[in-house]
């Protein structure tokens, strides 16, 4: 593999990584409308429903975004001393916990509304 193609795969894998991220946040910031909008009118089975769907997509887009700047990383060549190496591990991390957070909220909004009423 040339020079440049070693580079414009790493690229390539970088892009897809942030679209991996992109997903992510639309996913995660669907569930956090839906779950702000209508979570407390939602009966027992239908939040089991969204949040295991919610968890299922944001778990994989995780793993996909963690995946492409891992591969990026290792056909790029970055030391472990360099940014690029972290970078994977950090955003999957994040991501790890906007998804526990994500939860909270929805937990929180049902406890809220069902206490007031």
């Amino acid at each position: 593999m040339t020079e440049y193609e070693a580079a414009d795969l790493t690229f390539s894998l970088v892009g897809y990584g942030m679209t991996a991220m992109a997903l992510y946040f639309t996913v995660v910031s669907g569930y956090l409308i839906g779950a702000y909008m209508v979570g407390s009118n939602l009966s027992k089975s239908q939040v089991w429903i969204i949040t295991s769907l919610f968890v299922v997509f944001a778990l994989g887009l995780v793993f996909g975004s963690y995946s492409f700047f891992a591969a990026a990383i290792n056909f790029g060549g970055s030391s472990s001393n360099s940014i690029e190496y972290w970078l994977g591990p950090v955003i999957a991390l994040a991501e790890l916990v906007g998804i526990f957070g994500a939860l909270k909220f929805m937990l929180d909004i049902r406890k809220s509304e069902s206490s007031v009423e």
